[in-house]
């Protein structure tokens, strides 16, 4: 039961990526990455303290040990700092679909990580699902690609940020495993991320000089109430569910899973944006679903 759940909640993060791969797309394209980066954390912050007041009667954790706060304010440092502006640049350059697909990369990332460092191995058939999961949703974003009119100046910096964004979010998913060895509630772990990824985007801000600047450009309601859904959607409710994944499965089943967003793009892009779908992203989806049955079963 905690496997069928654990794998559950990494399906829910995905639905939560997907929302927040458009909304950073379409808000960093007006503003810049390094804004959303920055002020989105700002939102989120007090979010994820409320949420914590109301899971565990505290406004912030206490009480845990020094080893447990390194790896989870490491973590936060590496997943909401580095590996988020990484992310967003992607976005940028490459669009929301074809920056999640090479971000499937990340259980191949996670799994090595966790295989090295903390000693936990996938099964054969584990593994044979993350497999089948990576390549039926780089099929389908393949796919997307043969018939994309993007310009294409910006493709290579692009991929290659991209693969720089989903080493670093691997490395802060170990890192917040390694910290929640001691049994720490998940929205106290997501709580320590978010405050040490903000301290990071402030000094990144103050040494841009961008600080005050970065707010007065979402000076829009529009795009500040949409920056504020995802800032609640993405670092408070997807990581608490990618955390809670966490304890239950292992990193790389629930990392594949969650990288399912851009399969959850397709529908919205075919019945909300009235895409054409091609033939091929089709098959990539029951691919990619195949690979998640592999992983329910297994």
């Amino acid at each position: 039961m905690e496997m069928f759940l654990g794998q559950f909640l990494a399906l829910l993060t995905a639905a939560c990526w997907a929302q927040n791969s458009i909304i950073y797309s379409y808000i960093g394209k007006r503003v810049s990455s390094q804004t959303v980066a920055h002020v989105r954390l700002w939102i989120a912050l007090p979010l994820i303290l409320a949420v914590h007041l109301l899971f565990t009667g505290v406004l912030y954790p206490t009480g845990l040990s020094l080893q447990t706060y390194i790896y989870l304010y490491s973590s936060g440092l590496v997943g909401f700092f580095i590996a988020d502006l990484l992310i967003f640049y992607a976005f940028v350059d490459l669009g929301p679909r074809e920056t999640l697909v090479i971000m499937t990369s990340s259980p191949i990332f996670s799994a090595l990580l966790t295989w090295i460092f903390l000693g936990e191995a996938l099964t054969l058939m584990q593994f044979g699902g993350v497999v089948v999961t990576i390549s039926g949703v780089m099929w389908v974003i393949y796919e997307d690609r043969r018939s994309s009119t993007s310009p294409k100046k910006h493709y290579a910096r692009g991929v290659l940020i991209a693969f720089g964004g989903s080493l670093t979010q691997a490395i802060g998913m170990v890192l917040a495993k390694g910290g929640m060895a001691d049994q720490v509630h998940p929205v106290s772990a997501n709580t320590l991320r978010i405050t040490a990824g903000l301290i990071g985007l402030v000094i990144y801000a103050l040494m841009r000089k961008q600080f005050i600047q970065d707010f007065v450009k979402l000076k829009n309601i529009r795009l500040a109430l949409l920056l504020a859904s995802a800032a609640f959607v993405g670092p408070v409710l997807g990581i608490i569910l990618t955390l809670a994944a966490f304890s239950l499965v292992p990193v790389g089943v629930a990392t594949a899973l969650s990288q399912l967003s851009p399969v959850l793009l397709l529908p919205v892009e075919r019945f909300f944006l009235k895409k054409r779908i091609r033939p091929g992203a089709v098959l990539g989806t029951l691919t990619a679903i195949s690979g998640a049955v592999i992983l329910f079963l297994f």
